[in-house]
């Protein structure tokens, strides 16, 4: 009798009936491999995805820093800068609104008083964006330098664990 399973039972159990039990260990080697580098690619393009859309759906208006927060950076890639998350009045539609860019890093140090261009959505009341490429394409960027530091680091390892281990010896 069958007991029943979880997701994760279901995902292991269909993953060892089939497909990877037919899997040669070179195939399987390969998958481990390279997974890393293509899921980053993947996520790269659909961060990309999102930021082109909202590019699409945004418009650009001139807001004003009422409000600026400041935090130590505490990751290694900040870590002794400061990071700042602006607060914008700006208008729309010809109605006030008020919003944050809902993110912080050492690029947007503007002043309390000085205006910057930011991108908003008319119909929604969420965060902006400044108009920037930090504000709008940094994180596809980011993810897709990943993706190719990935794609090297695993070709080297693809072409130093398949010399070692599965080169038949043709002497």
């Amino acid at each position: 009798m069958d007991r029943p399973r979880g997701y994760t039972g279901a995902i292991v159990a269909w993953a060892l009936s089939g497909r990877l039990a037919r899997m040669t260990w070179r195939q399987r080697v390969a998958v481990i491999l390279f997974a890393f580098p293509v899921l980053m690619l993947l996520a790269a393009a659909l961060f990309g995805l999102e930021s082109a859309v909202y590019v699409l759906r945004s418009e650009r208006v001139i807001g004003t820093v009422v409000e600026r927060y400041e935090w130590p950076g505490e990751t290694i890639f900040d870590r002794g800068t400061v990071n700042y998350e602006p607060v914008f009045t700006y208008e729309i539609d010809g109605a006030p609104r008020r919003a944050s860019v809902g993110s912080a890093h050492a690029s947007f140090d503007i002043e309390v008083g000085e205006t910057a261009a930011i991108r908003a959505i008319p119909a929604s009341r969420g965060n902006v964006r400044l108009d920037t490429w930090q504000g709008l394409w940094f994180m596809p960027v980011i993810l897709g330098l990943i993706s190719l530091v990935g794609w090297a680091v695993a070709g080297l390892l693809w072409l130093a664990t398949d010399r070692i281990f599965f080169r038949k010896d043709t002497t």
